[in-house]
Formats: C-alpha cells, structure tokens, sequence
C-alpha cells in the first residue's frame, strides 16, 4: 500500500504524518484526499474477493470473515490461488509445461482454445494460418532481452524482434601489434619513430589474452628499417560459433 499525504501539508517526497486539529494553537487539521478512502476500499475488497466472499455493503464483518478463511486455508496448508495473467513468460525447471501453461516452441495454437492468451498477445508472435490460429513466442536457444521502449540502448528494435548475436568492438581504442621477435605487444606509441605504418592497418587486431581454443595467426611483415617490424594481420581463425555467457538450459512457459 502506497502512503498519500495530507492534501494541505507541504510538497515532499517523503512520507508527512496526519495532524489533529489545533483551533487554540491556530492549526487546521489534516485533510485526507479521495484517494486515501479509494485505496483502503481496494485493498480491503482484495482481501474479501480473494477469500472467495462476494463483496455485501451491508455486512461490516467481510474483512474479518475474510481474514478467518484465508488463515484457515494457511493452517490447512492450502495456498490463495495467485491469479498470473494470460501472456505471461516463466522459467520452468522441467522439460514438459505444466496445466495452464504452453512451451515457447513457436507452435500455432487454436484462438478458441485459448481465447485469454490470443487476446492477450494476438498475433505478435505469428498469425498461425491467420484464421483459425496463432503461434506462441519460440525462445528455444534463445536469451531474452528486455524491450528498448524508446530508451535508446537497443534503438531501432521492434517489439519481438530477433537479434543476431554480435561481439563489440573493444573498449580500448590503442591498437597493438606482435613484435615477431619478443612475441609481445607493441603499440603505435612504442613501435620507434621513422618505421611506417602497416600496409593494411584495417586488419590490425587487439592484443588480448589467449583463450583456450583460440589462437593468432600473424602474416604480412612490414619491416620498416627497425628493430621491431610491423605485422599486418591479427586474426582470430578458431573459437565458437557464438558469443555467449556461462549458462544452464532451462524451459521457457507462457501463460494460456
């Protein structure tokens, strides 16, 4: 429940207390706005309504009813159903959807069968055969993104969009070059006044630290008339298919 504050106290971000009423010390009382009444009457409705009661203007006992039946379901064990809405995406830790729930597989499923789901993301994912179905999301293999919205990290995307997977540029914008005799990195800075540029400078890599499966190649020497000659190529030739975090496969639901 969010805390409102008195319609006559001070603009604050804060939280402002409710007041008495003063007349000898000259202080007016507090005034409560509308909203205060609206939000105590919903939450208190959602406690009835959620203990199965039908709300009665009439009986100034529902909350309390209300609140017997919902420790009763507790002390038995049982749980207050938790309503998730059609659309809905989770992780689950099995292989198989549980009732209620659908695989994002991209399979087309029937809009009369799950009518809910259909209203709920229509044809966002796919139009099925446009008529009798539609496809729910397929996120096999797939990590998920968040929505840019217009912030601008992810400008340019479109709600449900794929995105192949891409590997950024580095942070560091000095590029080093193998010295071939040392084997270690020299940058432009330390490669010696008068040698010349490389031949081909648009495929000069960054030096990093080898990983386990890859390997540089170098090729192309510009001796340059120095002690440390040019290498024109940095390549990376081995490696993965793709650019990936540490990750557990896990089955991706949505609600119908």
């Amino acid at each position: 429940m969010k805390f409102v504050n008195p319609r006559n106290a001070p603009p604050s971000a804060s939280r402002i207390p409710y007041w008495d009423e003063n007349k000898p010390a000259g202080l007016d009382g507090s005034i409560p706005p509308a909203k205060v009444l609206n939000d105590t009457q919903d939450e208190i409705l959602k406690v009835i309504t959620e203990a199965g009661l039908t709300p009665d203007p009439n009986d100034p006992t529902q909350l309390w009813q209300a609140l017997q039946a919902l420790i009763a379901s507790i002390v038995a064990g049982e749980s207050p159903s938790i309503e998730v809405p059609p659309g809905s995406i989770s992780m689950f830790a099995a292989a198989g959807a549980p009732t209620g729930w659908l695989k994002c597989n991209g399979q087309a499923v029937s809009r009369i069968t799950y009518a809910d789901l259909f209203a709920a993301i229509g044809t966002s994912w796919g139009a099925g055969d446009a008529v009798t179905t539609f496809n729910v999301p397929d996120f096999r293999g797939e990590f998920l993104r968040g929505f840019d919205d217009g912030r601008g990290i992810d400008a340019g995307r479109a709600f449900g969009t794929w995105q192949d997977y891409a590997t950024a540029r580095p942070q560091n914008d000095t590029v080093q070059r193998v010295d071939p005799a040392t084997g270690n990195p020299v940058t432009l800075q330390q490669a010696g006044v008068g040698q010349p540029p490389a031949t081909n400078p648009s495929e000069v890599g960054f030096v990093r630290a080898s990983k386990t499966g890859e390997r540089i190649v170098t090729g192309d020497f510009d001796p340059g008339g120095g002690s440390n000659p040019y290498v024109d190529i940095v390549n990376v030739v081995t490696g993965d298919a793709e650019t990936r975090p540490r990750n557990r496969a896990v089955l991706y639901i949505i609600k119908t």
